[in-house]
């Protein structure tokens, strides 16, 4: 009996290893200040999100490009943008993504007075975003559309498929946390079935 259970278990692993990798993995590529290139501005800590050149205006519109994620049939594809200090209603602050032919307006960020907050957009929808994704999603920002005077500073922007592998709160400076892997989770409540089931045996035995 013992010798079956071992079989199926180390049966069962083996088929969740290969199915994580049959189909898409939940992933989360962030951008921060820590691979912040010469033309990105993601704040590097708190106390700074007032300062230059990370508190920004309607002169200084910049953008970035996150990492390609691999992977197909993704179930949904979602990009957070952490920002301080957005003023709704009334700050218009317009996030376009790079389609792989045009730019395309997703809408503005959104928060409130000198708070953090992330704005969610969801691109699970277009027909386009599964390829962009794997090359390399760009996006841009352009500040303060209706030029009024507002300025906003950047904490990080995360794009997760799947669901992701990361929790990020808006915070600059401070590190997302990895979330296993479900096959991970399955192959520990599977392990600690089969040994509680050779536990039982051992004792009738």
């Amino acid at each position: 009996m013992k010798l079956q259970l071992s079989g199926l278990i180390l049966a069962a692993a083996a088929f969740l290893g290969t199915s994580s990798t049959a189909f898409a993995v939940p992933q989360t590529d962030v951008q921060e200040y820590s691979n912040n290139t010469a033309t990105e501005y993601f704040v590097d800590q708190d106390s700074n999100k007032y300062n230059s050149p990370y508190y920004r205006g309607m002169n200084d519109d910049w953008g970035w490009t996150h990492n390609g994620i691999a992977g197909t049939g993704f179930t949904s594809i979602l990009l957070d943008i952490s920002a301080f200090d957005v003023d709704a209603p009334g700050e218009d602050d317009m996030i376009s993504v790079y389609t792989g032919t045009t730019w395309l307006d997703l809408g503005d960020l959104a928060g409130s007075n000198n708070a953090w907050a992330f704005t969610q957009f969801d691109l699970s929808g277009y027909a386009w975003a599964e390829a962009q994704v794997n090359a390399g999603l760009q996006v841009r920002m352009n500040i303060d559309t209706q030029r009024t005077g507002w300025l906003v500073t950047l904490g990080k922007a995360t794009l997760s498929v799947d669901g992701g592998s990361q929790n990020c709160v808006p915070t600059p400076g401070v590190p997302c946390v990895s979330v296993p892997e479900p096959s991970g989770l399955a192959l520990l409540g599977l392990g600690l079935v089969g040994f509680g089931f050779a536990r039982k045996q051992a004792q009738k035995a």
